[in-house]
C-alpha cells in the first residue's frame, strides 16, 4: 500500500484533486453567482416593464375610465401572468382585484432588490396620473419560478462540475500510466539485472526526452559495469579454481607424506620384529626336536612355536603395506579368475547369515597385476565389511566391471587419469562410517573394533596393493546404511 502511495500515478491523480479541491469551488461559485444575478436581474428588468405597460395599458383615455373597469383590469393581471398582488391606491381610496383579500392589501411591501424581506414576492409601486388625481399601482409578482430556476442552474453546474472532475481524472490515470509504462519497462529490466541477467539490455521506446535520455544513460552504465563485473568474475573464479586445487593438493600431499612416514616406520618396525623374530622361530624349533615326544614341556613350546608364526605373518603385513614386495606383476588377460577364487575363500571365512553376491562381466581386458595380491586386497576386504555386520545378517556385494575414467571425475582423484579401467566394488550393508572415520582408514593400526579382534592393517595393506598398481580408492559410507569401496586398476593398451 505504501509504495502505491508514491507512485507516479496516484501522485499525478492526487495533484489534479487537490488543485481541482482549489479552483473547482471557486469556478462553481463564480458561474452561480453569474447565473443567479442574470436571472434575478432579469426578473426584476420584466416586473418593472410589466408594471409601466401595464399602468399605461390600465389608464387609457386620459384617466377617463371607471372603477369596475380598473378592478378587471387588475383581474387580468393575477389570471394572465405571475402576479399575486394588484391593488391601485387613488388617496384615501384602494381599488383591489377581487382575486385577492382585503388581508393581502396589507402585505405590501415594497422591494428594491430581488428576494428582499423575505416574502417570496417582490412587491413594486408605480405612480400613475388619472386626469387631475394621481394615483399609486401596487403588484406584487411570485419570485418561486425564479428561485427554482436558480437551484436547477447550481444543481446542472454542480452536474457538470462533477463530471469534469471525473473525465478530468480518467484522464490523468491515462496519462499517467502511459507516461509510468517505459519507466516500469526500465523497472523490471533493472531487476533483472541485479537478478544475474547481465546480457538484458535497457532498450525502452519512448517519446518523452527526459525517459529516452535516461534510458541511454542506465544502458551505458549497464554494460560498463557488466564488463567490469565479467572481469571480477573471471578472475574470482580463477582464483576460487586455483585455491581448490592447491587446498586439494596440501591434503593429498599430507595424506601421501603421512603414509609413507607410516609405512617407513611400520617397515622399520616389521624388520627390527624380524630380527627378533627369527631367533625365537630357529630355537623353539631347536628346542623341540631335542625333546622327547612325551615331554610335558613339548606343548608350551608348540603354542610359542604357533604365536611365533602368527607374529611372523603380521610382519608380512606390515612389510606390505610399508615397503611392497618386490614380486613381479605379470599381465593378466583376464583377472575374474583369481577374484571367483578369491571369493571362495570369503565364502569359507563368512558365516552363512551374510549374503555375499557376487557379479563379474565378461573379460574386461588386460592388466598387470599381481595375482595373489589382487586375492589378498579381496579376502581383507570383504572381512572388513564382514566385520562391519557383526552384530546381525546382511549383504556383501563385489562387482567387476569395465569403465571410463572421465578427465572430471580424473581431477577430483589426482592418481587417476582419462582412460579405461577395471573398477572392483565391494558393498556393505553394514553400519557404515562418518567423514572423521573414513579419513583414517587407511591408518595402519587404526580400527574401529574392540581390543583384541583385529590389528588394523588390513586396509592399510589394500592401499599399499593398490598404490603398488597404480590405482586409486574411493569410499563411500554412510551411517546406518553401508559402506562401498571401489577400486580402479588401470588397464593395457591393446
Amino acid at each position: 500500500m505504501a509504495r502505491d502511495l508514491k507512485s507516479i500515478s496516484f501522485r499525478m491523480v492526487f495533484a489534479v484533486l487537490v488543485i481541482h479541491a482549489v479552483l473547482l469551488p471557486m469556478l462553481s461559485y463564480g458561474l452561480l453567482t453569474v447565473v443567479r444575478d442574470f436571472q434575478e436581474d432579469g426578473f426584476v428588468d420584466h416586473v418593472r416593464i410589466y408594471s409601466r405597460v401595464f399602468a399605461d395599458a390600465l389608464l387609457a383615455d386620459d384617466g377617463l375610465i371607471s372603477e369596475s373597469d380598473i378592478v378587471a383590469g387588475l383581474d387580468s393581471s393575477i389570471l394572465g401572468g405571475r402576479c399575486v398582488h394588484a391593488a391601485l391606491n387613488m388617496g384615501d381610496r384602494q381599488l383591489l382585484s377581487t382575486l385577492m383579500g382585503h388581508d393581502d392589501a396589507d402585505s405590501f411591501v415594497e422591494d428594491f432588490n430581488f428576494g428582499e424581506n423575505g416574502d417570496d414576492v417582490y412587491y413594486i409601486s408605480t405612480p400613475v396620473q388619472m386626469g387631475e388625481w394621481s394615483a399609486v399601482l401596487e403588484l406584487g409578482f411570485d419570485e418561486l419560478p425564479t428561485l427554482l430556476e436558480i437551484e436547477s442552474a447550481r444543481v446542472s453546474i454542480l452536474r457538470f462540475v462533477l463530471i469534469y472532475l471525473v473525465l478530468t481524472v480518467v484522464l490523468v490515470v491515462i496519462l499517467s500510466t502511459l507516461l509510468s509504462k517505459p519507466l516500469r519497462r526500465l523497472r523490471h529490466d533493472s531487476r533483472q539485472i541485479a537478478s544475474g541477467d547481465y546480457s538484458r539490455k535497457m532498450s525502452v521506446s519512448s517519446d518523452i526526452f527526459e525517459i529516452s535520455e535516461l534510458t541511454r544513460d542506465l544502458e551505458h552504465m549497464r554494460s560498463t559495469l557488466v564488463g567490469v563485473n565479467d572481469r571480477l568474475e573471471e578472475e574470482i573464479r580463477s582464483r576460487e579454481v586455483a585455491e581448490a586445487e592447491r587446498r586439494k593438493a596440501e591434503v593429498h600431499l599430507r595424506h601421501m607424506h603421512r603414509l609413507q612416514s607410516i609405512g617407513t616406520l611400520a617397515g622399520g618396525v616389521a624388520h627390527e620384529f624380524n630380527n627378533v623374530l627369527l631367533p625365537m622361530l630357529l630355537y623353539t624349533d631347536l628346542a623341540l626336536e631335542d625333546l622327547p615326544s612325551d615331554s610335558p614341556v613339548r606343548p608350551n613350546l608348540e603354542r610359542v612355536l604357533k604365536l611365533a608364526h602368527r607374529a611372523k605373518g603380521l610382519s608380512e603385513q606390515i612389510l606390505t603395506f610399508g615397503r611392497p614386495s618386490g614380486e613381479a606383476m605379470d599381465v593378466i588377460d583376464d583377472i575374474a579368475p583369481f577374484i571367483d577364487e578369491a571369493m571362495s575363500m570369503v565364502r569359507a571365512l563368512i558365516p552363512a547369515s551374510i549374503e555375499i553376491r557376487l557379479h563379474m562381466e565378461g573379460p574386461i581386458g588386460p592388466l598387470v597385476c599381481n595375482s595373489n595380491e589382487i586375492q589378498q586386497l579381496i579376502v581383507n576386504l570383504c572381512s572388513n565389511a564382514f566385520h562391519s555386520m557383526s552384530k546381525g545378517g546382511g549383504l556383501i556385494s563385489v562387482n567387476l566391471e569395465a569403465c571410463s575414467v572421465t578427465p572430471e571425475f580424473a581431477e577430483q582423484h589426482p592418481r587417476l587419469v582419462a582412460g579405461n579401467y577395471a573398477m572392483l566394488a565391494v558393498a556393505d550393508s553394514g553400519e557404515g562410517m562418518d567423514a572423521a572415520t573414513i579419513e583414517r582408514i587407511f591408518d595402519p593400526f587404526f580400527t574401529t573394533r574392540e581390543v583384541g579382534e583385529g590389528t588394523g592393517l588390513g586396509l592399510s595393506v589394500v592401499h599399499g596393493i593398490v598404490a603398488k598398481h597404480e590405482g586409486e580408492i574411493v569410499v563411500t559410507s554412510e551411517v546406518d546404511v553401508g559402506t562401498t569401496i571401489k577400486i580402479y586398476f588401470p588397464l593395457c593398451e591393446v
